[in-house]
This record gives structure tokens, C-alpha cells and sequence, in this order.
């Protein structure tokens, strides 16, 4: 009896690991490239080993296997640090399911158990965030793109937002679509951290955005890069783009205010165009917030900025403040939109304008930006 229980406790480690496999593989396929990494600098598996794994052209699920099967093939005592390791507050904070599976309440059901875990979030914990890159088109080549006053004051606002978030901020202005072109393949080929955010102020139609020279880009060209295929220094992490721009000509009935729309039965400074529809990659981990919904105009003043990147900042400062996640912060800018009013100066006379937000997303996980302790606590 005394050796069955001796025997016991000696297996115990591995014995935690196989029975929650499942969950544990959930878990940490989330960010497999984290935990490999902490695995090896605990010196649990040797550089070949790690290399090995992440050498292997296999899903992340099928590295995070790959990994647990390593450890537990090197007995209990590095399954014991294995653990121990799991339960380190860096690591959990990234993995925050851990929290409930390390703590000993789980039950036979590994299934049931991580559908019922709570979400995990995405890693926001390097500073810098990562890159942020303002497109601010405010000037352009051709006649029937009007100027679009007061996008200054949209770019200015994302930049202090995003500088207090943490992030490195690129603003470029007036740029041609070959150079935005050039621009967007250039940071999708730079070593990302945590999050890439990028952010479009232009006239647009449906179908894109228009750069300086009066040229369109699609909004597909402007994803693109940054996908797991394109971007492997993205994978696995969130990919956000903010686009203040019009996706048609209609006016979504509501000052006097300018719309983002190149001209037509609308203001002379809207950003409309053809009706072609365009669909976002099915790549993960993508969030896309537009200004407009499709077809319809996005409503800019020529002084303090558009309705919808202001109320973006707005709730950004309140909310990330607060650690709300983003989805919970864009719901607040939908409403705050939404309640807004104004007269659209056009061809016919004032019109009554509203307008309403679009946010789009594969995220798999809740995306927070924590202000960094080095910022100030309020913007």
C-alpha cells in the first residue's frame, strides 16, 4: 500500500497534464509561439527540441500536442515544473483560462469544462503595442475630390489615442495609391509585437478607398497584407483598421457638415462610388471598423473632424481607461453615432443626415488595450 501511494503522488503531475489535455491544447493554441518559448527558456525542452517543434509545418493546435507529448515523455519532474510554469501570473495573464484549469476545479468532461471557461484575451503586455499607421488623404489631385477640412483634427486625435495606448505611430500624409501600396507592404514585412493597427481617412466608395492622385484601392488590398499567409509575424495576433471614409452616395437621412464622398447628388467632398461589394478575408483575428454602412455616405465637419473618428477616440480614452474590451468600446461609438444629426449641404439644398457605424471581425479572442504605466492615467 505504501509504494501505490508513494507512486501516486510521484505521477500526479503527469497524470494533471493527460487529463487535461484537451483544454490545456485549447488554451495554449491560442499563442503557441509564447508558451514554446517559455517552455524552452525553463529549460523543460532543449533549443533543438523547441526548434523542432516550430520547425514542423503543423496547425497550432498541432504544436501545442507536439509540446505536452515532449514534456510528459520527460517524466513528473518536468511535468511538475510544466505546471508550476502554467502558473506563473505572465503566463496566465496571457492564457487567463489557465486561472480555472491550474486551480483544480475541473471535472471529467475536459470538453465541457474549457466551453464553459471564460474567454481568453488576446497578449497586449509589450511596449511598444506594436505599429500604428494613419493614411490621412486630405488633399487631392483631381477636381472631384474635394479637400476634406478638418481631417487634420481626426488624424491628430488618433495619434494621441494610440501613442497613449502604447503604440508607435506612422502618419503619412496625402499619399498617392501606389505609395499606400508600398507603404502597407512594407510594415506587413517588419517584425509586429503585440497588434498592428492602421487607420484610413479618405474619400471612398463602396468598393475602396481613393488615394491623392484620384486612383481607388480596394479595401481587400488594404487587409491583405496583413493576413497569416502574408504576415506570419501576425498570426495569432489581432489586426485592427479603423477607415473613415463614404461606401456610397446615399444619406442615411440627418451644423452645416461636409460627407466623405468624391462628389455627385451628395456634398461635393463625399467619399461615394460604384455599388461592387467587396468581403473581408476569412482570415482570424481581423477587426474592421468603418465609418458607414455599405452604400451609404460618412459625415465629416470641416472643423472638428468626423463624427465618427471623435466618438472613436472619445470611447477609446473612457473605455481602454477602464480595460473594456473593443468590441464593448465600438458598440458605445455605433450609439453615439447613431444619435448624432445634421444638416448635408448637397445639390438640392440642406438634407436631414444620419449616420451609422460598421465594425467587422474574426476575432477569436476579447481584445483589450491596457494603458501602458507609463502613460498618464486620463488622456
Amino acid at each position: 500500500m505504501l509504494r501505490l501511494a508513494v507512486f501516486s503522488v510521484q505521477t500526479r503531475s503527469m497524470q494533471d497534464i493527460r487529463k487535461r489535455k484537451v483544454p490545456l491544447t485549447e488554451t495554449l493554441m491560442s499563442d503557441p509561439d509564447y508558451i514554446l518559448q517559455h517552455v524552452q527558456q525553463e529549460n523543460l525542452i532543449t533549443r533543438r527540441e523547441y526548434t523542432n517543434i516550430r520547425s514542423v509545418q503543423r496547425s497550432s493546435e498541432g504544436r501545442v500536442i507536439d509540446l505536452l507529448d515532449k514534456v510528459m515523455d520527460k517524466g513528473e519532474e518536468t511535468c511538475r515544473r510544466f505546471l508550476s510554469l502554467l502558473q506563473q501570473p505572465e503566463v496566465q495573464d496571457t492564457f487567463p483560462p489557465l486561472k480555472k484549469l491550474c486551480s483544480g476545479e475541473f471535472t471529467d468532461n475536459p470538453v465541457q469544462e474549457t466551453q464553459n471557461a471564460a474567454l481568453s484575451e488576446y497578449r497586449m503586455s509589450s511596449l511598444p503595442r506594436g505599429h500604428c499607421l494613419i493614411f490621412n488623404n486630405q488633399h487631392f489631385e483631381t477636381e472631384s475630390l474635394k479637400e476634406r477640412k478638418g481631417s487634420y483634427q481626426d488624424a491628430e486625435a488618433l495619434e494621441q489615442v494610440f501613442s497613449w495606448l502604447g503604440f508607435s505611430v506612422h502618419v503619412l500624409q496625402d499619399q498617392p495609391v501606389q505609395e499606400m501600396r508600398s507603404q502597407l507592404q512594407q510594415f506587413s514585412r517588419v517584425e509586429h509585437s503585440d497588434c498592428f493597427v492602421c487607420c484610413v481617412l479618405s474619400h471612398g466608395a463602396e468598393q475602396g478607398i481613393y488615394g491623392r492622385d484620384g486612383a481607388l484601392l480596394r479595401i481587400q488590398d488594404v487587409l491583405s497584407p496583413f493576413n497569416g499567409a502574408n504576415c506570419p509575424s501576425l498570426a495569432n495576433k489581432p489586426k485592427v483598421f479603423f477607415i473613415q471614409a463614404c461606401q456610397g452616395k446615399r444619406v442615411q437621412e440627418a451644423v452645416t457638415v461636409h460627407a466623405d464622398c468624391p462628389g455627385g447628388a451628395t456634398d461635393p467632398g463625399t467619399d461615394a462610388g460604384a455599388t461592387h461589394g467587396y468581403t473581408l478575408p476569412v482570415d482570424s483575428d481581423f477587426l474592421v471598423g468603418m465609418a458607414t454602412v455599405p452604400e451609404c455616405v460618412s459625415i465629416r465637419h470641416s472643423v472638428r473632424g468626423s463624427w465618427y473618428i471623435q466618438a472613436l477616440c472619445q470611447e477609446l480614452r473612457q473605455g481602454c481607461a477602464r480595460r473594456e474590451d473593443i468590441l464593448t468600446i465600438l458598440t458605445r461609438v455605433n450609439e453615439e453615432v447613431s444619435r448624432r444629426e445634421g444638416d448635408l449641404c448637397s445639390q438640392y439644398g440642406p438634407q436631414l443626415a444620419k449616420q451609422m457605424p460598421d465594425p467587422r471581425f474574426t476575432l477569436r479572442k476579447r481584445l483589450v488595450f491596457p494603458v501602458p504605466s507609463i502613460s498618464s492615467p486620463t488622456l
